[in-house]
């Protein structure tokens, strides 16, 4: 699922959230503030927009029903999705999925909706294990879905779609190329270990692998391993590990890297602060456009 696709679903869906507005002054202020941080997002006032989400949040939290509260978690949810920050997408996603079941039950269009952008937060975190059940749930909701909704749940589902035959003969013509040595091929292969592509899944090969390739150079592979010991991905969190990774790459110029290894040096995770040092290769991250680091650098100011 590319971001363009992302993008499109995410504008369909986040009408509804300003559907069916009752009267109270504490609604229109919360209505108010939602419809502000959508204009400022889309005026590329990132950092005002996360703002203003924020405060619709607190206020549905403080003065609002739960319908709204689940409205304000989605909306916040998926703005961090569009930022690309997927960690506090999947959180505040997560949130809004688990009340609207209790609300509308799990299998209402508006329960369906939130699995959708979870599902696609999840995929854009490279994160396929905890999305495909996601994925699972939504196939079996499809049929609520209609119209230009409905097209883009398919390409949700297209994105997981786990093709076995496919996926064998892909292993089969890259671990060749792997076994000879080709970085390029070592990083597929080991995508496809990670998440039981074609292969029964091995956690010990893929990272194996992924080092094996980062070691080459191949940069996603330096990348990714500072993902995996960062987030835990089928191993234990290694800090220590996960930030010298993510020195690796972004002394490569990966802005991902970039913005992730500065966020270790100011938060002091895996070594010690170094906040000077921090700034820089968030600024480095920022200058190739990296929408987080931009972010990031506004609010530290």
């Amino acid at each position: 699922m590319n971001i363009n696709t992302y993008s499109k679903f995410t504008c369909l869906i986040i009408l509804l959230l300003f559907a069916g507005c009752a009267g109270g002054i504490q609604k229109t202020y919360w209505s108010a503030g939602t419809g502000v941080a959508s204009a400022e997002e889309k005026k590329g006032n990132i950092e005002q927009a996360e703002i203003e989400y924020s405060i619709a949040l607190k206020r549905a939290k403080n003065h609002l029903t739960p319908e709204d509260v689940s409205n304000s978690l989605y909306n916040l949810g998926t703005f961090y999705a569009r930022q690309k920050r997927t960690l506090e997408a999947i959180k505040y996603l997560t949130e809004s999925v688990s009340l609207e079941e209790s609300l509308s039950g799990k299998s209402s269009i508006r329960t369906g909706r939130r699995i959708a952008a979870l599902a696609i937060a999840y995929h854009m975190d490279w994160n396929l294990n905890e999305g495909r059940p996601l994925a699972k749930r939504l196939s079996s909701m499809a049929t609520i879905f209609s119209g230009d909704e409905r097209k883009m749940v398919d390409e949700i589902l297209a994105a997981y779609k786990n093709d076995s035959s496919k996926d064998a003969e892909e292993l089969l013509k890259w671990k060749s190329l792997a076994e000879k040595g080709d970085a390029k091929a070592q990083y597929y292969v080991a995508t496809m270990y990670e998440d039981g592509r074609g292969v029964e899944k091995d956690i010990n090969k893929a990272i194996a692998l992924y080092k094996s390739s980062a070691d080459k150079g191949y940069i996603e592979a330096q990348y990714y391993l500072g993902v995996i010991f960062d987030k835990g991905r089928g191993t234990a969190v290694d800090d220590v590990k996960a930030r010298e990774w993510y020195r690796i790459a972004s002394e490569n110029g990966y802005p991902e890297a970039q913005f992730n290894y500065g966020v270790f040096l100011y938060e002091g995770r895996g070594g010690s602060i170094n906040k000077d040092e921090a700034l820089a290769w968030m600024r480095r991250s920022a200058e190739q456009g990296f929408q987080a680091a931009q972010a990031a650098l506004k609010s530290l100011k």
